[in-house]
């Protein structure tokens, strides 16, 4: 996991990545399901705690785990006040809470930044540990298209492209980001590498800063091979959606959200 968070790239980071209509309340079941069985959940890789304190804030018990000191400071200024919460600085490779959950949830693809299958194993094997007998996983990782990668190989290797969706406004001089981004993909080792590029813009529509990201390499995953990862980890899959409204996964689905159980 060699992309930093750090405090820059904590102070941005609810701007730049909200949260997703419908993502609170996909966890939220899920999370009241385990609560009725008397038990907590634990978020992997919580962040600044986008999703673990709006869960919070709806009375759910949970401990968020995350190994940037930057990303857990926002989350406790967050949710400060709040009941039920805990913070933990850690691996979500290796860990050891002395706790059992009923829920453990990794959203945002954050297991992508796992590069190998050791690493990734080590994760879900960690998080299996920690579940009660039935308890569940859930987590979100990307449905890479194969027609946009195609482009990335051809003619947009190389090039820098408008990335909207990335827009925000900056949290302290509230003038707004434009974002840009690039893709270089490695197909054998399905893998990424994903730069940005920001421009933070004045009242007078002047460039004040811009700001060159650091790359973050990713994993990608396909669909029967996350089956396998899970079958090999003691999971057994309940369902796979498309999008957060539960709906069909297809192949241009652009996530998959997966539940599993835990089966051993």
């Amino acid at each position: 996991m060699g992309f930093v968070y750090d405090e820059e790239v904590a102070l941005r980071y609810d701007a730049a990545v909200p949260v997703g209509a419908g993502e609170v309340e996909f966890y939220l079941e899920l999370a009241r399901e385990a609560a009725d069985q008397g038990l907590p959940t634990l978020e992997l890789a919580c962040g600044s705690g986008r999703i673990a304190v709006p869960l919070a804030r709806q009375g759910v018990r949970l401990v968020g785990l995350d190994n940037s000191p930057a990303m857990l400071a926002r989350a406790r200024e967050k949710s400060a006040g709040l009941a039920g919460v805990e913070w933990v600085e850690g691996d979500m490779r290796s860990f050891g809470l002395g706790k059992t959950f009923g829920l453990v949830i990794i959203p945002v693809a954050s297991l992508q930044l796992l590069l190998t299958t050791e690493d990734q194993m080590a994760c879900l094997r960690c998080a299996h540990r920690h579940l009660a007998p039935a308890g569940r996983l859930a987590f979100e990782l990307d449905n890479t298209s194969i027609v946009v990668m195609a482009e990335w190989l051809t003619h947009r290797r190389g090039t820098l492209q408008r990335n909207p969706q990335r827009d925000y406004r900056h949290p302290v001089t509230g003038n707004q980001v434009y974002s840009w981004g690039s893709r270089e993909y490695h197909p054998s080792q399905q893998r990424y590498i994903g730069r940005a590029v920001t421009e933070e813009v004045d009242e007078q529509g002047l460039v004040v800063r811009r700001t060159y990201g650091q790359p973050m390499e990713a994993r990608y995953f396909h669909r029967f091979e996350v089956e396998h990862l899970l079958g090999r980890c003691g999971f057994e899959v309940e369902a796979l959606y498309g999008d957060l409204g539960k709906g069909e996964f297809r192949g241009d689905s652009p996530s998959m959200f997966w539940v599993a159980r835990r089966s051993g």
